[in-house]
Parts: structure tokens; C-alpha cells; sequence
């Protein structure tokens, strides 16, 4: 056989009210099914679209098979429609396809046909006086059913004006829409940055992560606390050493808040990150140990930067300490860095030898769709937690395989 007409039923209408199953092969068999289901439920679109597989069929004296998928359009569905093709092409043995669907829903099956076999053509059956409705239709749900199902999508479309709404009702609540507007600009332009550089599914997987290791039973759970505690005491010790500046001018306020409020700003990251450091211990979590230190001494960097260019803003001779103080901040940095390097050497190298036999190998679903290559290898407890292609970040839980290539759960 050359051509096999196939006709896509991917919410299984034909099962559902016909109570016929599918793959449907032949023109008699579709004919009779057809009638089954205009008997049933004349205005379903599958019964056009099956006629209109049938005239094609006729037309070209070919081979015709309709397929049915499930209620639970997606995966479900795709997955039913893909065994029943395979059955057919060992079957039947068509060197190609005309795909015959009733709209936009049963076409995002196609690329999964494609991957299979050849595709020469592809018809949509749509009554003419409901087509731009139907079109307009489906491109509504499909694009709130995508927002409401994707973290990421969600977030865009839903979780950033949401928190623009709630910014505003408060300023409009305290009679402060000026600042408000500034706050929400401020949240949405560091949405900005974050997305731009590709560190989104980073910065909400740490908040997650951060907000799912609060517990009694941690440690850091009270040095957090406690840190909490210490930046507001800082924060009002910034403010008063403003007042007792008595100046309007930034270059004034700004060196005094932070000469009023550094030191307590960094005892607090000392406790917070001392009770994070205690916790990945127990957990046996080194490679989190090694990024709390080096973070540790990021923290000293930055509080001997800023207390000393406070002093140079105050008075521009103090350039000598500013640059001491940097130096010997870079310096430290590099130091924890290269002594952490040597003191997690093993559990750095676990990593690297996880990563080399993963990176740039090619990632499948099971159904067949190609994802794309690993980028990037997240390590956890010196085991795979996550993979990342692009800015995708899929679990280790729907990771099936990972030998030539790497096959992940579609689900």
C-alpha cells in the first residue's frame, strides 16, 4: 500500500457515544461507524471529518483508518492514537499519510504522526459558518489551559500582574499610589532581569526550596528567624543614624544608613547561613556546604565594600581604605573558593563525572517527541536531581532512561 487516509478522533468520540472502537480501518467500517455516531449526536464535527476521510479515500481507491484517542485529551489520548498507528503501519505497511482532522485540537497530534511516518497531506474538516468561532475558541482555551498548567506561563501571565494588583489596592488602601507604582515597577523590571538571563526556574525553585526547609525540626528554621529578627533591628538602625545625620541628600543618607546598619545586615547572614550550614551536615548535602561558605565570604566581601565606600562617600580621602578593603575582600573570595575546591574535591568530582555523561545527550519523551540536548546536569546529595534542556527543567522522577540517549516521562 503507498497512501493511508487517517482520520484523527482524539477525544474518542466514536467510543464515548458510538460505543465503537478504535483503529477503524476501512471505508465500510468508517461509513458504518459514522452513522453510529450522527445517529447519536448529529452536530459532532467527527462525523464531517470522517465523511471527508471517507471522499478522499474513494477518490485516491486507497486504504482508510480512523484513529480514537481518550476524553483526557494530551498525553492520555496521544499515547492510545500512537499504539494504534504503530499497530497499523506494522499492519498495513503505508509508505505515507493524509491526515484528515476536524480542527486545531486534533492537529497538535500531527508532529507525533510526522515522527513516524511520512505526512503528504493534511486536511481540516470545520463547518464554514463556525470556522473563525471554532478557531477563536480553541485559541482562548488552549492558551488559559497552557497558563494554568505551565509554572513558568503561570507565573507571566498570572503571578506578576496579580502581585502588580495587590502592590497597587494597598497604595490606594494607605494613599500611597505613588510608591506603589514604584514597588510594582520595581518587582516586574527584576522579573525582567532574572527571565532575560535565564535564572527564572532558579530563583522560584530556590524560594521554593527555601520555603519547603522551614520546619521546627531544622535549625535553620530558627536561625532564619532570628536573622529576620536582626535585619529589621538593622533596618532601624539605619534609619535612625539618618536621622541623627539630619541631611536630605542621598550622598549623605545613603552612607549613613549603611554605616548604621551594615554590621547588624551581616551578623544576620552569619546566622542565617550558620543554621543553613548545620542542616546540609545532617543531610550529608557537601556540595550545598561549599556554596553556604562561599556565599558566607561573598557576604564579608560585600560588607567590607560598602562600609568602606560609605566612608570614602563621606570623605573622599578614605580612597585608600576603599581599595584595601576590596582587595582583601576579592581576595578572601578566591581563597574559600579554591580552599572549598580542595576540601569537597571528592563530592565536586562525583558531580563533574555525572554531568560529562549526560551533557549534550539527546532527550526524548516516550512517545517519541524530541526535547532537545542536556545543557545542564543539577546534582543533589551527589545524585541526579534535575536536568536541564535550554531553560526546561524536568525531575528526576520523570527521567525513564539514560543510556544512549535520555527518555523522559511525557506525564
Amino acid at each position: 500500500m503507498k497512501t493511508l487516509v487517517l482520520c484523527i478522533d482524539r477525544d474518542d468520540d466514536l467510543g464515548r457515544k458510538a460505543k465503537v472502537k478504535g483503529p477503524v480501518v476501512g471505508i465500510k467500517n468508517n461509513l458504518s461507524a459514522t452513522n453510529k455516531l450522527a445517529l447519536v449526536d448529529p452536530q459532532d464535527s467527527d462525523v464531517n471529518a470522517i465523511f471527508a476521510a471517507v471522499k478522499v479515500a474513494k477518490e485516491l481507491n486507497t486504504e482508510i483508518a480512523t484513529l480514537t484517542g481518550d476524553i483526557n485529551t494530551g498525553v492520555t489520548s496521544d499515547r492510545k492514537i500512537v499504539e494504534q498507528l504503530e499497530r497499523l503501519i506494522d499492519d498495513l505497511k503505508p509508505e505515507d499519510v493524509i491526515v484528515v482532522t476536524d480542527g486545531a485540537e486534533d492537529e497538535q497530534i500531527i508532529p507525533i504522526i510526522e515522527s513516524r511516518i511520512k505526512i503528504t497531506s493534511i486536511q481540516t474538516v470545520i463547518v464554514k459558518q463556525s470556522a473563525e468561532l471554532e478557531k477563536a475558541y480553541f485559541t482562548a482555551t488552549s492558551f488559559f489551559k497552557e497558563v494554568s498548567e505551565d509554572p513558568e506561563m503561570a507565573r507571566l501571565f498570572l503571578g506578576i500582574p496579580g502581585i502588580a494588583i495587590m502592590v497597587l489596592a494597598v497604595g490606594v488602601i494607605f494613599n500611597a499610589l505613588f510608591l506603589s507604582v514604584g514597588i510594582m515597577l520595581s518587582v516586574v523590571g527584576l522579573y525582567g532581569v532574572i527571565k532575560g538571563f535565564g535564572y527564572e526556574n532558579e530563583f522560584f525553585s530556590g524560594i521554593s526550596e527555601f520555603l519547603g526547609s522551614l520546619s521546627i525540626e531544622r535549625i535553620s528554621t530558627l536561625t532564619y528567624l532570628t536573622a529576620f529578627i536582626v535585619l529589621i533591628i538593622g533596618v532601624s538602625e539605619g534609619y535612625a543614624n539618618i536621622l541623627h545625620v539630619g541631611s536630605t541628600s542621598l550622598v549623605d543618607i545613603i552612607p549613613a544608613f549603611i554605616l548604621g546598619s551594615a554590621n547588624l545586615f551581616l551578623v544576620a547572614v552569619i546566622v542565617a547561613i550558620t543554621g543553613k550550614i548545620i542542616d546540609d551536615y545532617g543531610r550529608k548535602e557537601y556540595l550545598k556546604i561549599r556554596r553556604d561558605i562561599i556565599l558566607l565570604a561573598f557576604g564579608v566581601f560585600v560588607w567590607m565594600f560598602t562600609m568602606s565606600g560609605s566612608q570614602f562617600m563621606i570623605d573622599p580621602a578614605n580612597i585608600g581604605n576603599l581599595v584595601k578593603s576590596t582587595t582583601m575582600g576579592i581576595v578572601l573570595v578566591v581563597l574559600v573558593i579554591e580552599f572549598t575546591k580542595y576540601l569537597f574535591a571528592k563530592e565536586i568530582k562525583k558531580r563533574e563525572n555525572i554531568s560529562s555523561s549526560l551533557v549534550n545527550k539527546k532527550v526524548y519523551t516516550t512517545t517519541g517527541k524530541h526535547l532537545g540536548k542536556v545543557s545542564k546536569v543539577l546534582v543533589k546529595g551527589g545524585d541526579i536531581s534535575a536536568l536541564k534542556i535550554g531553560r526546561k527543567k524536568i525531575s528526576k522522577e520523570k527521567i525513564v532512561s539514560m543510556s544512549k540517549v535520555v527518555i523522559v516521562s511525557d506525564e
